[in-house]
């Protein structure tokens, strides 16, 4: 497993592309509902306060492989909200 500090900045990159991603859409597409472009920038935000949380409190001490299915739980996730940018195009 990847240190924990390498794990959040791959977590804050990620999310700034993510926002990127709905700001460029937001911009080029004049159809766009502001509103959802809203809603959807929200849950990105939600879902990185939320992991980042996670990451700083493991509750899993000890077993190395406990703890490598804890972080790779977190990783899951996050690539579950990467999914959210699907929302933009419905």
């Amino acid at each position: 497993m990847a240190s924990i500090r390498r794990l959040k900045k791959n977590l804050n990159y990620l999310t700034g592309e993510l926002i990127n991603e709905c700001l460029i859409y937001q911009y080029f597409n004049k159809d766009a509902n502001p509103d959802k472009v809203a809603q959807v920038l929200s849950r990105i935000l939600e879902n990185h306060n939320d992991l980042i949380y996670r990451i700083h409190h493991c509750n899993v001490k000890g077993d190395k492989k406990k703890v490598k299915a804890y972080y790779r739980s977190i990783i899951d996730d996050f690539n579950k909200g990467v999914e959210l940018l699907d929302q933009l195009g419905k």
